[in-house]
């Protein structure tokens, strides 16, 4: 689903502002407003909102309340509720900030009728979600999903694809829910419908490049690491990889359809198809051709044939893993740890040790988290122990959105070592997690060719298992190895002890 690059896209201040002008450019409010004067008027409203928010929040909410009742059809005044509920959300005011949400929304729906208003719906969905995540409380989200998707369930997207991201995107997230009350099997039903519709779409005349863009990104979003894409997120990465494929056959001279192929090859290679070498290998021979052709003209093809040219680099530099397994495990390499203060090898003799090597923008990775708590909880006190690996990407916490992300300047890795505490903290991982040091050869000498990687070290110091890539099946055989290797043979998690 859209990913905000901060908690709701903007910062609060200007979420008012942003909707404002999309309704101004989409041709207008749902009521008629003088359109020179309309956005001073809007600022100057929007301004004094601000200052009584700063002062008092309860009475800031009685005076928006008083300027939405003079016109309640105003869409500059609706859309401050956004603004509103944003500072609730801020001071951890969960229910008032849902309340103002629910208020913009229905707003929008009562104005069903005019089909941009789905934009506006879906913007204060998301920030529902965000709501919903942080109080741990979805039932207002789940109301106004089926709310949404019912009031515009005639919008005219035949002749207006723009409308097919957002139902799409609804689709999704009602799924995605559904999946996580255990309604796995309707889910994936209302899924293949929708892929059914755009793929049916894309197959008729009226195709076009932004029907096409759109049919790829909700494969992306079907692909993510969200625990409710879990049914079908194997499926989605193969009609992907089909579907982008025949994008870029069709039209080959759209910059937009250059990217997403480019993008979605170099997730092929560093995370989706790690368990085959020799195919990842032949994928890069095939793809590099086209999309240096692509780079002359499209700077965002360019830097990432880059990353797949040096993604290449590295599998080269790789030992094999047939030549690293039933081997001693080669030395560890450690520039510093990041959440703990320091952990001597030499303590793990005797125990079956599991090194994951993983990064912080790994949606893999992150898709590996639950089985790794799940271990070391099972295993934990039997001998076994995870140690995580990771390198230095320039990565920084955001506290307020609670996620990391590439920082816009160099940072210290002192630093980087506390936004990697920070999101092993967030994501309940309490295994010690070690940082190598820059250019280091560890990840060569345990045979990474791409992350989440594990290689599982018997109580010898012997390697056993090394295996690349997310999925069920490869834990599961990541879990058996271990069962094995503590010489529980027949003891599963669910077999008694």
């Amino acid at each position: 689903m859209f990913r905000f690059c901060n908690r709701f896209v903007l910062p609060a201040a200007f979420v008012g502002l942003v909707i404002y002008l999309f309704g101004a450019l989409s041709g207008g409010a749902p009521a008629a407003r003088a359109q020179d004067s309309g956005l001073d008027a809007f600022r100057k409203l929007h301004h004094e909102l601000r200052e009584r928010m700063d002062a008092d929040l309860q009475d800031a909410v009685t005076f928006l309340e008083s300027k939405i009742a003079e016109n309640p059809d105003s869409e500059d005044h609706n859309v401050l509720r956004h603004t509103l509920a944003s500072r609730f959300s801020d001071e951890q005011e969960y229910r008032q900030a849902t309340e103002q949400f629910r208020k913009l929304l229905d707003f929008y729906l009562k104005h069903a009728d005019q089909s941009k208003n789905l934009f506006g719906a879906w913007m204060t969905i998301q920030s529902m979600r965000e709501v919903a995540d942080e109080s741990g409380n979805d039932r207002a989200l789940r109301l106004a999903v089926d709310d949404t998707r019912k009031a515009f369930s005639n919008a005219p997207v035949d002749s207006n694809f723009e409308l097919l991201m957002p139902l799409s995107q609804l689709a999704i997230l009602k799924a995605q829910l559904m999946v996580e009350t255990g309604e796995a099997k309707a889910a994936k039903d209302l899924i293949d419908v929708q892929v059914q519709r755009l793929r049916d779409v894309n197959e008729s005349d009226a195709a076009n490049e932004d029907s096409m863009a759109t049919y790829l990104h909700v494969l992306r979003d079907l692909t993510g690491d969200e625990r409710g894409n879990d049914p079908w997120r194997d499926d989605s990465v193969e009609e992907l990889d089909r579907a982008v494929a025949a994008a870029i056959e069709k039209y080959p001279d759209s910059v937009a359809l250059q990217t997403l192929y480019a993008d979605t090859q170099l997730m092929m290679i560093t995370n989706w198809k790690q368990d085959d070498p020799g195919a990842t290998k032949e994928r890069i021979e095939k793809v590099s051709p086209r999309l240096a052709r692509f780079a002359l003209n499209n700077r965002s093809v360019q830097a990432t044939l880059r990353r797949i040219e040096l993604h290449n680099e590295r599998m080269a530099a790789a030992k094999p893993v047939a030549s690293l397994v039933g081997k001693p495990a080669p030395q560890w390499d450690v520039d510093a740890w990041a959440n703990v203060i320091e952990l001597d090898p030499e303590s793990l003799k005797g125990k079956v040790v599991l090194l994951d090597f993983w990064a912080m923008w790994c949606g893999p990775c992150i898709a590996t988290f639950p089985h790794l708590r799940e271990w070391r909880d099972e295993f934990g006190d039997r001998g076994f122990e995870i140690v995580g690996v990771t390198q230095y990407y320039n990565f920084q916490w955001d506290a307020e959105a609670k996620r990391a992300s590439r920082a816009g300047q160099d940072i210290s890795p002192e630093e980087e070592r506390r936004t990697i505490a920070s999101f092993l903290e967030h994501h309940d991982l309490k295994h010690p997690v070690m940082v190598t040091p820059e250019g280091s050869d560890m990840p060569s000498e345990f045979s990474v060719r791409g992350i989440p990687h594990v290689v599982l070290i018997d109580r010898n110091g012997i390697v056993q298992l090394v295996k690349t890539g997310a999925g069920q099946a490869t834990a599961d055989e990541i879990h058996a190895k271990i069962i094995e290797l503590l010489g529980d043979k027949g003891l599963g998690k669910s077999d008694p002890k």
